[in-house]
């Protein structure tokens, strides 16, 4: 049987979590917690900011792919004049 990894430094079981979700985010610090059922993680707990920080950077991969992209291939200098603005 393969071992799950857990990319989280705190886990806790569906059962705790229902009881208190603030509680674990509270103890965990802000840090990412896994949530396991039946000993199989079934999803990972994060705070409002940790959320936000992760969406941004995801936001901004995405961005800078479409960039790269668009460059691939054309950039190639061009002469313009100033007057010509």
């Amino acid at each position: 049987m393969p071992v799950q990894p857990v990319y989280a430094n705190a886990a806790v079981s569906i059962s705790d979590f229902k009881k208190s979700p603030n509680a674990v985010l509270k103890e965990s610090n802000g840090q990412p917690v896994a949530v396991l059922t039946n000993g199989k993680i079934s999803g990972y707990y994060v705070s409002a900011e940790t959320w936000e920080m992760l969406s941004e950077y995801l936001e901004d991969m995405e961005l800078g792919e479409i960039a790269r992209s668009r460059m691939n291939g054309k950039n190639k200098r061009v002469r313009v004049n100033l007057e010509d603005l």
